[in-house]
């Protein structure tokens, strides 16, 4: 899906809004069932790495409360590839997105062609679904957030620094809702692109030094757009 119009809305968040789980996975019809374990048995055959982990999923976004639930991400990537599969039911799925500082500006990275979602776009880097890493019940976004920097950049927590979150910004197809978070590290750019070339994971084909005034490459998800907007 391509990040084109109609436009991303935008939800400001509070530095400190909350994350709450308000019910349990709701049941699907047998049809629906069948319908997602179709999509599932196809993009397995495409990608078959994929984990069917818990993702949250928002059923009210605020500036001070997120609410929803937990669901499975396989009934996530089949609304990705049907989006009216739910009909007005549809799934919200939250991922975090960070504004990454170093001490020569901000870092963006370029998703791998390869990736199930905007492959080649231009985002904010570490970036990935909310998801019960450890069956944990609550959740928080910093933790999120640092797992994302360890699997993606290869950063220890010791090297990153979460701060507020800044907005939530929702695919109008997908209904992928990004939670952008300020991200600061240690650690200059050239070291940031050694440490993500040794210990990350591949989730992007290249990341990039934003300055002041800079020319802001083609194909930005609009997620990161919006967060650079606040910079300004």
């Amino acid at each position: 899906m391509s990040p084109s119009p109609p436009e991303w809305p935008v939800t400001p968040l509070n530095p400190d809004v909350v994350v709450r789980i308000g019910r349990s996975m709701p049941a699907l019809s047998p049809e629906i069932e069948a319908r997602v374990t179709s999509h599932w048995d196809a993009a397995l055959s495409e990608y078959p790495h994929l984990y069917n982990g818990r993702v949250f999923c928002a059923d009210v976004i605020g500036p001070d409360i997120i609410g929803g639930h937990w669901s499975e991400y396989r009934r996530v990537l089949a609304q990705m590839r049907e989006p009216d599969l739910y009909g007005p039911q549809m799934l919200r799925p939250l991922a975090v997105v960070g504004l990454l500082r170093t001490r020569d500006g901000i870092v963006i990275g370029q998703r791998s062609e390869d990736s199930i979602y905007l492959p080649g776009y231009w985002q904010g880097a570490p970036a990935g679904n909310v998801e019960s890493r450890e069956g944990e019940a609550e959740i928080n976004l910093a933790a999120q957030l640092l797992a994302e920097c360890h699997e993606e950049l290869g950063l220890e927590e010791t090297d990153a620094q979460v701060g507020g979150c800044l907005l939530a910004c929702e695919h109008p197809w997908t209904h992928i809702v990004d939670i952008g978070m300020d991200l600061a590290t240690t650690l200059n750019f050239a070291a940031l692109k050694e440490r993500c070339r040794r210990l990350g994971n591949a989730e992007y084909q290249a990341l990039k030094l934003l300055k002041p005034d800079m020319e802001l490459p083609e194909r930005l998800v609009p997620t990161l757009s919006a967060m650079l907007e606040q910079t300004r």
